[in-house]
C-alpha cells in the first residue's frame, strides 16, 4: 500500500494477514520498505523473501524483505534501490511476478517479470511496454540490489506510446497483460493512456 506521511510524502509498505483477513499487520514493523514511490507491487520470491517494487520518477525501486522467524512475521528489510533506469522513460506503473518456466532445453527455472516501457523521449512520452525478465533461485538470498540489476529485455507488447501495465498467471499457465496504449480518447496518438 501507499501511505502518505505528514508532510504528503508517498511511502510504500506491504501489509499482511494471518488470521484470513481479521486483523493486518506491517511486514517489517515500523521501517518504512519505499519511500518517495508510488503504485507498488509485491511478490514473493522462490526462497520465501519479499520483493517490493515501486514506481519512482526516474524508475523502478526495490527493497527486499528477509525473515528472521516467518511464525511472528519478523525479519528485517533491505535498504532501497532504484534501478532500471532509462532516464524517467518507465518511472511508470508496471507489474512485478513470479512464475515457472522452462528453457529451450527443458530445464525448468523461476523467472521474475517485470513490465515497464522501454523507450520515449521523456517521462511523459513512454512507449514500447515490454516484459523483463531474470532468473532467480529459490536457493539463492537476494539483496535489493541484485533485484535491481541484471533485467533481459522479453517480449515488447507494444510499438507505440504505451504505459501502464498489469499482468497475472492464469490457471491455464498463460499470462493475462493488460496495458494502456495510442490512440487515447478522441483518436488522440499522442497520449498513450488508452
Amino acid at each position: 500500500v501507499l501511505i502518505k506521511d505528514a508532510e504528503r510524502s508517498d511511502n510504500n509498505y506491504v501489509l499482511y494477514t494471518d488470521d484470513l483477513g481479521a486483523t493486518w499487520n506491517i511486514l517489517g514493523g515500523s521501517q518504512t520498505p519505499v519511500a518517495f514511490a508510488s503504485e507498488p507491487k509485491v511478490d514473493i520470491l522462490p526462497n520465501g523473501q519479499i520483493l517490493l517494487s515501486a514506481r519512482r520518477q526516474g524508475g523502478r525501486t526495490f527493497n527486499v524483505f528477509t525473515y528472521s522467524d516467518k511464525a511472528t512475521g519478523s525479519g528485517i528489510w533491505d535498504k532501497t534501490v532504484d534501478g532500471c533506469d532509462n532516464g524517467g522513460k518507465n518511472g511508470t506503473d508496471g507489474e512485478v511476478m513470479c512464475v515457472d518456466a522452462q528453457k529451450a532445453d527443458g530445464t525448468t527455472v523461476k523467472l521474475l517479470l517485470q513490465s515497464q516501457p522501454k523507450g520515449g523521449a521523456s517521462h511523459y512520452d513512454r512507449r514500447d511496454v515490454t516484459i523483463w525478465y531474470k532468473e532467480v533461485s529459490p536457493d539463492a538470498t537476494y539483496t535489493s540490489a541484485d533485484m535491481a540489476d541484471g533485467w533481459t529485455q522479453g517480449k515488447q507488447l507494444s510499438t507505440v506510446l504505451s504505459s501502464y501495465s498489469a499482468m497475472c498467471l492464469q490457471q491455464d499457465g498463460n499470462v493475462a497483460f493488460f496495458f494502456e496504449e495510442a490512440p487515447c480518447y478522441q483518436d488522440r496518438n499522442d497520449w498513450g493512456y488508452s
